[in-house]
């Protein structure tokens, strides 16, 4: 039975997400068993704090220095000396604890879903250190900070995405367009009734979701206050979570004759909501993205992160499969004006199925356990790339 190892990174949900949807795959395909693990708690504690505060703190509450910076990296290494010795010095330090979980878990192949992880394991899977090696880009945008010597194959959204990660090197036979992984379980149809039933949410009418993950909570209640004065005839759901300053925002708020709110604490997975949701509103997250349009639901995004997020928004634009939006009257207006317009929600609706890839994780595992009965070479980056792992050198 093989035993996979899933390395994530605690910097937002999405890495580990992508994570446990892989181990539930592997887990269905011949009973492999995996593991998942967060590269950070095997880390130093203060490397392990600072470098996802950094990312958190930046990105939520500096986005134009986050744009820069994401902007600026994404370029080979040769170009940003100071910056690749700095990250390459850090996490070599920082992430000391790793090799010794691969001596006790003894896998059979490791799957990262953050490259945090393939920069530490990548120059050790070149020495023949380690068992097979592989990264899963969890944004519709290939940073070049993916680009590792090592790595024996990547897992990636789409074409685009693919040569991305050619462009920085990686050769074409190693990169496998799969989409993003998500619950397996996506694959299976909404029970609608059911859903609405047990969460005491109406059973007719339109369901509007809005996912506060990872949006601000005042932009929350400012998003929910619009849409309810948009009188919409049917229910709103706000997914809080385990947010309670969100939960506090919202608690005076009420629904209306025409709209029925209902606010939602920690739930197992947003999926049955999402699926039985004519129109879902939330951040455009890489693993987002992928659940909402593998269901087939309409995403309408607020001001995406620059960066990684822009990119995944654009991307759902352009395939027509959702619409962003600046302002709380902006989201709102987009919200009514689909739910007035059934035409033009199925065919967003539509063009949200056509690039939706509810099988990614199976696909992915399948493809990992078959490598595991070939002789696999670490990639080598093509000469004329940056060789960033010489760095830890």
């Amino acid at each position: 039975m093989p035993r996979i190892l899933l390395l994530h990174a605690s910097v937002g949900m999405g890495h580990y997400r992508a994570a446990t949807a892989l181990a539930r795959a592997f887990e269905a395909t011949a009973g492999s068993a995996a593991r998942v693990e967060d590269t950070l708690d095997h880390a130093h504690s203060l490397f392990g704090k600072v470098y996802a505060g950094l990312y958190l703190g930046i990105a939520d509450h500096i986005p134009a220095f986050w744009s820069a910076f994401y902007q600026q990296t994404d370029r080979p290494a040769s170009e940003l000396k100071i910056v690749s010795a700095i990250r390459a010095l850090s996490t070599e330090v920082g992430v000391k604890g790793l090799p010794a979980l691969l001596m006790q878990s003894q896998p059979d192949a490791i799957i990262c879903t953050h490259f945090l992880p393939a920069e530490v394991l990548g120059p050790l899977r070149l020495q023949g250190l380690l068992p097979p090696l592989y990264c899963v880009v969890t944004d519709y945008r290939a940073h070049h900070f993916w680009a590792w010597e090592g790595v024996d194959g990547y897992f990636v959204p789409t074409a685009a995405t693919a040569e991305q990660l050619v462009n920085a090197g990686i050769p074409r036979t190693r990169v496998h367009v799969t989409g993003i992984p998500i619950d397996p379980e996506v694959a299976q149809p909404p029970a609608h009734a059911a859903v609405r039933q047990a969460l005491g949410l109406p059973l007719s009418g339109p369901l509007v979701l809005l996912n506060g993950s990872g949006i601000g909570a005042v932009r929350v209640r400012a998003i929910a206050q619009e849409l309810l004065k948009r009188e919409i005839q049917g229910a709103l759901v706000v997914a809080a979570g385990r947010n309670r300053e969100l939960l506090a925002a919202l608690s005076d708020l009420k629904g209306t004759t025409q709209t029925a709110l209902h606010v939602l604490g920690p739930q197992p997975t947003l999926d049955p909501l999402i699926g039985t949701s004519e129109l879902v509103v939330g951040k455009a997250g890489g693993l987002t993205v992928s659940e909402v349009i593998a269901r087939g639901v309409p995403l309408i995004i607020p001001t995406p992160v620059p960066g990684q997020e822009q990119a995944n928004a654009d991307y759902v634009v352009e395939a027509g499969a959702g619409l962003c939006r600046d302002s709380a009257a902006g989201v709102a207006d987009a919200v009514a004006a689909l739910l007035h317009d059934d035409g033009r929600r199925r065919a967003m609706a539509a063009a949200a199925r056509s690039i939706g890839r509810p099988d990614a994780a199976s696909t992915i595992a399948a493809r990992v356990l078959s490598d595991l009965t070939r002789n696999l070479r670490p990639v080598q980056l093509r000469p004329q790339a940056t060789l960033v792992s010489k760095q830890f050198a």
